[in-house]
């Protein structure tokens, strides 16, 4: 009789939870927070999801404020009543939670939301169980004091936090990050997360995968991912924490988690070029070319810019390359008036990447480079000193 409860009890659950049990769902993701009034944030929840996993899709997701509350935030981007989030290619969706709120006090906050399911077949999450493994992102968000350290905006994540890589090949990726209160930032590798503050189980790094000729990177201060070379096909997680810092003090990070699609193919990445790391004085221009190529000479290559300067509300940069896919080599130019609005204690990131395209069934592998642009103010001009009666005046 135990044994027959036991099974009625283990059905009823079934039927009863199917999605937590069997969905697959949530691919990569982060949270951005937006501080919109003394007290008050506007947050976004960015996931990407199965775009297939139909019967797991959220058209509302819960958010935990950090102060004890909690929130059912609605789905905002994509087509439909209630919107239905923006299908890409490969089975991806993109989706968008945006809520505001308002705090009692000033404090440091834990801004989270944790989902049932990661998708299916994950390599180096609990294989072979990984969709039944929670997704959980999460920020931590400080209110400064607006006297001495002004309002506080977590960075933009520029580039979307899924790729593609080949079987022996060098993987390359950075998450663009672009801070608008001119806070420094540095990247570290964690272990993805399932709930606050517990690590998602049997998990390993990709280069832990089949290891011979395996080694990844994170650059602390340029946030460029270097995976050199991936050993085995399947989907990869990757979760790092992005550190906002300012006057020296940590005052916010935000958890990134991302895939990479890894995959047998007969293809190199193209290689871009382009000037160093550079220092310009402001009222000035900049400007410089930017050269993808591609070892496969059948390959067609197609030229982007993403970064900082290039969505300043003031005199933004410009990137003039060619449209689409083009044959290689393909160029690009980019030009910037600086004007004093741009003098910034931090360097501007600016990353071009050159996406290759083969065919359809042949994934497209990218090179990166991340260039750094410091913004300075101009010299005094005409300075002259005079001494009268031992004093110097300037």
């Amino acid at each position: 009789m135990r044994i027959r409860l036991r099974l009625l009890s283990a059905a009823i659950a079934l039927a009863c939870c199917p999605l937590a049990l069997f969905a697959t769902h949530n691919r990569a993701g982060e949270i951005h927070v937006e501080q919109i009034g003394p007290l008050t944030v506007r947050t976004t929840i960015i996931t990407w999801t199965k775009a297939s996993s139909v019967n797991a899709d959220r058209d509302t997701l819960t958010i935990h404020w950090g102060d004890g509350s909690m929130e059912q935030v609605v789905r905002t981007n994509g087509p439909g009543t209630p919107p239905q989030g923006d299908v890409k290619p490969n089975d991806i969706k993109y989706n968008t939670y945006i809520a505001i709120h308002t705090y009692a006090g000033p404090a440091t906050y834990r801004i989270s939301m944790t989902d049932p399911n990661r998708i299916a077949g994950i390599v180096n999450v609990n294989p072979p169980s990984s969709d039944n493994v929670p997704f959980h992102i999460e920020t931590i968000y400080s209110f400064q004091d607006p006297q001495f350290g002004g309002e506080n905006t977590t960075p933009y994540l520029l580039q979307p936090p899924i790729d593609n890589a080949c079987v022996g090949k060098p993987f390359k990726h950075n998450p663009n990050a672009f801070d608008p209160d001119d806070d420094s930032l540095s990247y570290h590798l964690i272990v993805p997360l399932q709930s606050l503050g517990t690590p998602v189980p049997n998990y390993s790094f990709p280069n832990q995968i089949s290891p011979v000729n395996n080694f990844l990177s994170l650059d602390p201060v340029s946030g460029d991912i270097l995976w050199q070379t991936p050993q085995s096909p399947g989907e990869y997680n990757l979760a790092f924490i992005i550190v906002s810092w300012r006057n020296g003090v940590a005052i916010d990070t935000t958890i990134r988690d991302m895939q990479i699609f890894v995959d047998v193919c007969d293809n190199n990445p193209p290689m871009v070029s382009t000037i160093k790391d550079t220092c310009i004085v402001a009222g000035q221009t900049l400007e410089f070319e930017v050269v993808a190529t591609d070892p496969d000479s059948t390959d067609l290559v197609q030229l982007t810019a993403l970064g900082g300067p290039l969505s300043s509300p003031y005199s933004p940069a410009t990137f003039d390359a060619p449209p689409g896919f083009n044959p290689p080599p393909v160029s690009g130019t980019f030009r910037w008036q600086t004007s004093c609005e741009h003098i910034s204690n931090q360097p501007y990131s600016v990353v071009f990447k050159g996406l290759d395209s083969v065919s359809k069934t042949i994934p497209q592998l990218a090179d990166l480079k991340t260039l750094k642009i410091k913004v300075v103010g101009p010299p005094p001009e005409d300075v002259q000193a005079t001494a009268q009666l031992g004093v110097v005046e300037i």
